[in-house]
């Protein structure tokens, strides 16, 4: 056995066996997105599998035994697995036609084990071209999903942290770029060029060791999103009651039924409206419900007593910014103010952001870049 090959095994099986473990893990641990966990299980899984398979070939145990101990072969099944948890993890609903996704991969084990058709060269490479091209499509159309999701969260959440998913699309380019490099050996005859084929066999290796422990690090701290929330009266929301902002004489923050309209339906920002966004800020900067971290659109929405659809559209039209703005430019005027206080003397920089409700140290940062145009220590040089 040459040193490669040995090399080779050793990186696969290390890759197999935390694989098997972590997979299993997700599949039986409690959590705050159990339901996607299982999907990211069975992907752990899958990758399991495929290594499974390729030690199987490589050891030329098969060979030995003329039996196929291993006759699955799970790769096409990894970015469908991937999808899912996608779409659990931002509960979007799960439908019947997404588990067509897996047809390739039944087809490709179906004929794979059918016979002396499927081996042949031709035949392969057409299927394995066809597959990858779906594969591409399945990956644009979730790299839309995750930008509508970014567009999404902005308009919901006043923080940020674990819920943008950006690590997701690293996972989903991996895991393609990895499939297009164990294909590329079928397509291309690499029989006399063993040194490119250790370094490409080595490469993706490489790559699939990075994408387990870089999935399950992010996946074990992933909680679900836009997923029901909590009153604000239960747990993880204060002890403060909801109340209604303060009277705007004979005009509530509700909606009348016959506000003015122009063309198209849209409406249009009445003074009615105005009134109903300042009584919002009103109401926020009183009760300073900007320093809770997890502060969300329905939680201001109780406290407003106002549907969240109709909140959402008063923060976009008369502030001309979103949730997640609204909130953080009160977070970073109040550490600002706090700055010039004796409060600054007693605290960092970061434990004065704390203060006034931010719980990440990098979403404090880019927020205040965002809304200053500076860093908070360049900020402070300049007080």
């Amino acid at each position: 056995m040459e040193v490669y090959e040995l090399i080779w095994i050793l990186s696969a099986g290390f890759i197999l066996s935390n694989s098997t473990v972590v997979g299993l893990v997700f599949l039986v641990a409690k959590s705050s997105n159990r339901r996607a966990n299982i999907f990211l299980g069975l992907f752990f899984w899958s990758i399991a599998g495929n290594l499974l398979n390729d030690l199987l070939s490589e050891c030329q145990i098969n060979e030995g035994l003329g039996v196929s101990l291993f006759i699955v072969e799970p790769f096409l099944f990894n970015l469908p697995l991937l999808f899912l948890y996608l779409l659990a993890t931002i509960n979007k609903e799960i439908r019947k036609w997404h588990f067509l996704l897996f047809l390739p991969g039944v087809l490709h084990n179906v004929l794979i084990h059918a016979g002396g058709l499927f081996l042949e060269e031709g035949v392969t490479t057409i299927f394995e071209t066809i597959v990858y091209f779906l594969e591409i499509v399945l990956l644009v159309y979730a790299y839309s999903l995750l930008q509508y999701h970014h567009k999404r969260i902005v308009h919901y959440y006043s923080d940020l942290e674990n819920k943008t998913l950006t690590w997701l699309k690293s996972i989903f380019a991996l895991n393609l770029l990895i499939h297009f490099l164990s294909i590329s050996t079928f397509i291309v005859d690499l029989s006399h060029m063993e040194i490119l084929e250790f370094a490409i066999d080595t490469f993706a290796i490489g790559l699939s060791l990075f994408m387990v422990f870089w999935t399950a690090y992010n996946g074990f701290s992933q909680p679900e999103i836009f997923k029901q929330h909590l009153s604000l009266t239960e747990q993880n929301l204060g002890s403060i009651e909801p109340t209604r902002a303060p009277s705007l004489g004979e005009h509530s923050l509700r909606p009348e039924k016959n506000e003015p309209q122009f063309g198209g339906g849209k409406p249009m920002i009445s003074e009615l409206d105005i009134q109903r966004f300042n009584a919002i800020k009103e109401l926020i900067q009183e009760q300073e419900l900007f320093t809770r971290p997890k502060l969300t659109l329905r939680d201001l929405s109780e406290a407003a007593d106002l549907k969240e659809k109709e909140l959402s559209r008063l923060i976009n039209e008369c502030g001309k910014i979103n949730f997640y703005q609204l909130i953080n430019g009160y977070r970073i005027e109040k550490f600002k103010a706090l700055s010039e206080t004796s409060t600054a003397d007693e605290l960092s920089i970061w434990g004065l952001a704390m203060e006034v409700g931010f719980n990440s140290k990098s979403a404090f940062y880019s927020a205040f870049k965002e809304h200053e145009g500076m860093t908070p220590f360049q900020y402070q040089k300049t007080q």
